[in-house]
């Protein structure tokens, strides 16, 4: 265990922090690039942007944490974008050194990290029949019970604001309450194990 070490907390606290520009995009592993194109193309409707096929770039590599593997390391690229969206996929395929081929499966509750990608669609119901349809997708709950469901009646009191202007606005929670509550979503897993979430209704978050 490391020694507390009061100097260099102080010394962390006053460093600058992140200056953010927008989020960049979401990487997804996969095991043929070209292949999970065709994927998110017809399950989501992306368009393929860019690819980078088996680059060999020392610099990625050490960036990535693979520092003495660098030299030889080949990993396939593309890029994505979800029309309607300021949303960009990232597909990468590590040819050497490889990985783990088999993805994770986790279930809504777990945790390992970031748990899901959200997308904001305007017609949830046929959104939901669409993925269901497709046969290399799996919903969150396989059982005939599963559905788009609507979050329940929320109440100004469920929640909080962390700026005071906002949490005094009596008004403002109310509409932000209704908007909660009159939002509906559903969850599927794809078959790189990643979890997907498509809203309706939540249009006070997000771009």
């Amino acid at each position: 265990m490391k020694q507390f070490d009061s100097m260099k907390v102080k010394e962390r606290i006053h460093m600058k922090k992140p200056v953010f520009t927008g989020l960049s995009h979401v990487c997804i592993f996969v095991d043929d690039v070209k292949a999970a194109f065709e994927y998110y193309e017809r399950i989501l409707g992306a368009v393929p942007n860019q690819h980078i096929p088996h680059w060999k770039n020392k610099g990625f590599f050490q960036a990535g944490g693979f520092i003495e593997e660098a030299e030889q390391a080949e990993v396939s690229i593309g890029f994505m974008d979800v029309p309607g969206t300021r949303f960009t996929i990232e597909l990468m395929c590590y040819h050497n050194p490889r990985g783990r081929q088999e993805p994770v499966i986790f279930k809504a509750n777990d945790i390992s990290g970031a748990r899901h990608v959200a997308l904001k669609v305007v017609n949830i119901e046929e959104a939901f029949e669409y993925i269901k349809a497709q046969p290399d997708v799996t919903l969150i709950n396989i059982s005939d019970d599963y559905k788009v469901y609507q979050i329940s009646k929320t109440e100004p009191s469920d929640f909080y604001f962390f700026d005071e202007a906002k949490e005094k606005d009596a008004e403002g929670k109310k509409k932000a309450a209704d908007i909660l509550g009159n939002t509906k979503y559903f969850y599927f897993i794809d078959k790189y194990g990643l979890q997907w979430e498509f809203e309706q209704g939540h249009t006070d978050i997000g771009d």
